[in-house]
């Protein structure tokens, strides 16, 4: 859909700079570099060229726009996420699933930084909108890992560790990774290329992976063959 009418004697606007995709897409951004409360509808239409009453006119609000933007881009994400984590869940023992798809969830995650920027921004405040993300994304998904966490329990591959432990060390890891914050100097040698990335994202893996195990596994050579 081109939000920009043509009018008698103006020229017609860009599609590529107007259409509601393109929209949605530089609204997403700006949510996830400025957050919510640090952008709003007329700087977003004014990147669109168009204006913000036809913003209003055909998203509503900044909170429509907001949910539309989550929707098109970290639903597909976690599509895609859950995806991989069934495929494994199907082929191989809970424990097996689960050692192969920590370090390619992180890596799938990692290799959509604005998704994660627009994801960790809205969990830091406990408002509406983090609210959505969490049921609507988050904790499905995390409810889905517990459960094959447990079976791997019950088989005596894994040890009993609570859940909040778990999904404490696995997503402060992974905010780390977008938001180095003190450890900037620490982790910028390893966030310089997707290899040198990949590499972290393996030892640590395999550190998590070990600290659940009920016997913890010896490193494997080319670990990144399996993802």
């Amino acid at each position: 859909m081109n939000l920009c009418p043509r009018l008698r004697g103006r020229p017609r606007c860009q599609e590529n700079v107007t259409s509601r995709p393109n929209i949605v897409e530089k609204a997403f951004i700006a949510f996830a570099e400025q957050g919510y409360e640090g952008v709003s509808l007329r700087q977003i239409a004014s990147q669109c060229g168009v204006s913000d009453s036809l913003l209003h006119h055909h998203f509503g609000s900044k909170q429509q726009l907001w949910q539309e933007a989550a929707d098109n881009f970290i639903q597909p994400l976690m599509a895609t996420l859950t995806t991989d984590l069934e495929t494994l869940a199907q082929s191989h023992q809970p424990a097996q699933a689960l050692r192969q798809n920590l370090p390619l969830s992180i890596k799938n995650l990692v290799a959509n930084p604005t998704a994660l920027s627009f994801i960790f921004r809205e969990g830091d405040i406990n408002n509406e909108r983090a609210d959505y993300l969490r049921n609507t994304y988050m904790r499905p998904y995390l409810a889905r890992l517990d459960t094959l966490f447990n079976q791997a329990v019950a088989d005596q591959h894994f040890r009993p560790i609570s859940p909040v432990a778990r999904h404490v060390l696995i997503l402060g890891f992974l905010r780390s990774l977008v938001i180095p914050a003190h450890l900037q100097d620490e982790l910028a040698p390893h966030l310089q290329t997707p290899q040198t990335t990949a590499a972290l994202i393996d030892e640590v893996a395999t550190l998590l992976i070990n600290g659940f195990s009920s016997t913890p596994l010896a490193p494997t050579l080319g670990a990144t063959s399996h993802v």
